[in-house]
Formats: C-alpha cells, structure tokens, sequence
C-alpha cells in the first residue's frame, strides 16, 4: 500500500538546472545561456514533461540545430 507520495516541484528536493550539466559542455557562458534561452529552452522541455515523445522531440531540434547535436542530445541522455 501506498503511504506517501513526495512530488518535488520547485527544486525542493531535487535541484534541477540545467546549466549544472552545460557548464561543462560549454568554454563561453554566454554561449550556454545564448543556447539555453534558444535552442533546450524551457518550453520544449515542458513538452517532454507534459508526455511529449523525448526521442521525437531531440530529433527534431537536432534537424534545426545540427551544429548544437552533441549538446541536445545530451540534455536528456545525461538527465540522471
């Protein structure tokens, strides 16, 4: 039986930012934010969070960002 469920919505428990995996991945911090604000914005992660397919949706952003394909595949590959 279930006695508790624990939903961690607002980097309660678990904090959750992406630039904690960019920071490596990028040598300019303008350059991350510039991608983050662009390309793995907010909103295409929320698609994936509302049930959106994370497989269709970084094959698609890899067809628009193709110089960027390492950095967005690693947005959900490395998301553990």
């Amino acid at each position: 039986m279930v006695r508790n469920v624990v939903f961690d919505v607002g980097n309660i428990l678990l904090r959750w930012d992406p630039r904690n995996l960019y920071h490596k991945m990028f040598a300019d911090p303008a350059e991350m934010e510039r991608f983050l604000a662009e390309v793995c914005t907010m909103d295409w992660n929320m698609q994936g969070d509302l049930g959106r397919s994370w497989s269709a949706m970084t094959e698609e952003l890899v067809a628009l960002h193709p110089a960027y394909e390492p950095q967005i595949r690693a947005y959900r590959a490395r998301w553990h």
